[in-house]
């Protein structure tokens, strides 16, 4: 007579903690990079590479998603779901918060002025701009972080969540290329021309401890399953 193998506690608490750091990972860079998209799709005569807007928020997303799950890990023994999300967004929105307080953001053309104090503190732009570009990223990240932390452990949710963060080193590194193959030419010249090199660097750089943290985590995942799939055997 077999009989099931229970779950070893402390590997699936372990396995827990770097499932929601990959998940915060992947999930930050989807939502910060789909708030630097809108950006490049809305922000008019831009003269530079309109990828580039895109890059900074799909890389932000690395850092901002972390953050959300260092605060979901901060509260998960609770065991309560409302305490994981708050702390979470918490963490994904609080950089963003804070640099909307400083004062208004710089403008998108770099020879423009930036926004008065008195056009910016407490006004529609500002509420509209926390909202969309710092509130809502971090409400979706939150919101997956709280889902995969309310589910019981299973192990085929750590093999998907090294997936996805495998996934997201490999867009990272990509997503220069086939973005910038899509947006119009660079015009005019001077300092924002020098930005199409810095955002393929800030990719890249983000993009190969992402891509190498994800192949790790999922084959030592893959092959730890392995073992235990052996071992079962054995022991029937």
């Amino acid at each position: 007579m077999t009989h099931p193998v229970l779950p070893n506690t402390a590997r699936a608490r372990d396995s827990r903690v770097w499932d929601l750091l990959c998940v915060g990972i992947a999930v930050g860079v989807v939502s910060w990079g789909a708030v630097g998209a809108w950006t490049a799709v809305t922000v008019g005569n831009y003269p530079w590479n309109k990828w580039i807007p895109f890059a900074y928020g799909a890389t932000k997303g690395v850092l901002l998603g972390l953050l959300a799950a260092a605060g979901a890990l901060a509260v998960l023994r609770t065991g309560r779901s409302l305490p994981v999300f708050v702390l979470a967004f918490v963490g994904g929105g609080l950089l963003g918060t804070v640099r909307d307080l400083l004062g208004p953001p710089a403008p998108m053309l770099y020879f423009l002025d930036p926004l008065p104090a008195e056009r910016w503190y407490w006004t529609t732009t500002m509420l509209l701009h926390w909202a969309g570009k710092v509130a809502l990223p971090a409400v979706v990240c939150a919101a997956a972080l709280t889902l995969l932390a309310a589910r019981p452990y299973r192990p085929r949710q750590s093999t998907a969540a090294g997936a996805a963060l495998l996934l997201t080193g490999f867009a990272l590194l990509l997503l220069p290329t086939i973005a910038s193959s899509l947006a119009p030419e660079i015009q005019g010249n001077g300092e924002h021309t020098n930005q199409e090199v810095w955002a393929f660097l800030r990719c890249w750089g983000l993009g190969m401890p992402v891509l190498a943290a994800g192949a790790v985590r999922f084959s030592s995942h893959l092959a730890g399953r392995g073992r235990a799939g052996r071992l079962d055997r054995g022991g029937g």
